[in-house]
């Protein structure tokens, strides 16, 4: 109707009331937000939350989220600071409990308890408050000058096993996590170490693990391999005296012609260390050589049939990843030929 005033609608009403509603509902949540962040510093960010969430990391085998919660120095090597390192362990810490937490300004102190290893063991956290989340919320780190250090002294192997993690052997040693017992050792194609157990309960702590290698069957296997063929070649000689062999047959008579070898009995391959180099234990053989000799008073000729009984040993190598024996000096047994 001209000249006549205009009422809003009811749709037109709501979409005016939208903005205010709006700025109403955001001051709320300011409001609340701001009311929540002392209650949520003190519990959900507080230092013994920390603590308890760092063993809880740990205890799940989540090596980066306990690493999230320190505050170390430079780590230039972290390859046993994850997940494979903690997982397998034969210890992690169980049934933590926050014993005692204290706040000075920006440090804090936490005293913890947790099970490992079926003993009870307290250990003592020192904090520091980082920046804030968002500005709001506190952010508290465990401060670690230096982790548990790792020193290995290997031989026989270029990378060593740390619980379920593969971790390459250096001249360093290797910074761990802790609290976590480890089992390290190695088992390569040819030698493997016994399992040597470590555990790691505090910053800056020093372990160490030797580890001595030990043959494998395989490597055993492949040794007797090579020790058969070595003499199964030897016999092969057409002479008293097979070159590069380790036994061979003295005559003072007169040898007609060539002489034949065939092994008797083959040496039981047994590996073990000596003067800081792996060999075949001594062991007994025999070998039969037969020919036509001529007796040098007599002038008689006769068969040569004798069996030849001698000590084989070797020493042991593996080069370019393939077994290698170098037979040691001969050692004939005394009056240990006799004739068939």
């Amino acid at each position: 109707m001209a000249g006549g005033r205009v009422t809003a609608g009811p749709g037109r009403r709501r979409r005016r009331l939208r903005p205010r509603t709006a700025a109403i509902a955001g001051l709320v949540v300011l409001i609340l937000t701001a009311a929540s962040v002392p209650v949520l510093n003190v519990f959900a960010y507080s230092p013994a939350r920390t603590v308890a969430a760092y063993l809880a990391d740990i205890g799940a085998g989540d090596a980066q989220g306990a690493l999230s919660r320190l505050l170390t120095g430079e780590v230039e090597n972290g390859s046993a600071l994850v997940d494979e390192a903690l997982a397998g362990a034969p210890s992690l810490p169980e049934r933590v409990t926050v014993l005692r937490s204290e706040v000075d300004g920006t440090s804090a102190s936490v005293t913890a308890e947790y099970d490992l290893d079926g003993s009870t063991r307290t250990a003592e956290f020192e904090l520091t408050r980082g920046e804030g989340t968002w500005g709001l919320f506190h952010r508290w780190l465990i401060v670690v000058d230096e982790l548990p250090q790792l020193a290995l002294e290997v031989d026989g192997a270029s990378a060593i096993r740390l619980n379920s993690a593969d971790v390459e052997v250096g001249r360093e040693s290797l910074p761990v996590l802790y609290p976590v017992e480890y089992n390290v050792g190695f088992a390569q194609e040819y030698f493997r170490s016994a399992v040597e157990g470590v555990t790691a309960l505090e910053p800056g702590q020093e372990l160490e693990a030797s580890l001595a290698p030990e043959p494998t069957d395989r490597l055993r296997e492949e040794v007797e391999e090579l020790v058969h063929a070595h003499l199964d070649e030897c016999v092969k000689a057409t002479t008293l005296l097979p070159a590069g062999c380790t036994f061979g047959h003295d005559s003072n008579n007169e040898i007609l012609g060539e002489v034949s070898w065939e092994m008797v009995s083959y040496p039981a391959v047994r590996l073990q260390s000596e003067r800081n180099r792996l060999v075949v234990a001594p062991a007994a053989a025999s070998a039969q050589v037969k020919g036509k000799y001529r007796d040098i008073v007599t002038a008689a000729e006769s068969e040569l049939d004798e069996t030849v009984r001698f000590t084989f040993t070797a020493a042991v190598t593996v080069e370019d990843g393939q077994p290698r024996i170098v037979p040691l000096t001969p050692g004939l047994a005394s009056g240990a030929q006799e004739t068939e």
